[in-house]
């Protein structure tokens, strides 16, 4: 009999993970809307305490997966990073000379004229484009290492 690797078990796979990090996402959801109702005048440093403290949890949850990703998965994500990450923010630089040139209009339809509204378009203009990009570049590698 031939000899063969021993393999690693892991308690949480990476759709653990991701479910771990859904259910936290709901939990911060819902304490945000209760901290929305009841905070009072200490809402928006309760709001920032939960997303900071969430924020650490989400960064700790993906070293203890990174850590045990092989070579493979990480050449993978890494990969699909760079290049698909990259292209996004190549749409996001195409969107803006539109926006520019008075090609495109991309102000939210809900536009108020405070500067924030104009920061949230800009900031989930470019993470879709990079998360799309990334989602797109990390199938093609995957496809293609099959």
């Amino acid at each position: 009999m031939p000899d063969q690797p021993i393999r690693k078990r892991r308690p949480l796979g990476y759709v653990g993970m991701l479910g771990l990090c859904a259910g936290l996402g709901l939990f911060v959801g819902l304490a945000s809307a209760l901290i929305d109702a009841f905070g009072g005048p200490a809402t928006d440093a309760l709001q920032t305490g939960l997303l900071t403290l969430a924020m650490g949890v989400v960064v700790w949850i993906c070293v203890l997966w990174w850590r045990r990703a092989d070579e493979a998965v990480r050449e993978a994500h890494k990969w699909a990073w760079y290049w698909g990450g990259s292209a996004g923010v190549m749409v996001v630089i195409l969107a803006l000379g539109l926006v520019s040139w008075d090609v495109i209009e991309l102000a939210p339809t809900a536009f108020s004229g405070e500067p924030e509204d104009l920061i949230m378009t800009g900031v989930g203009l470019t993470l879709g484009a990079q998360l799309t990009g990334y989602l797109i570049a990390w199938a093609a590698w995957w496809l293609r290492h099959r």
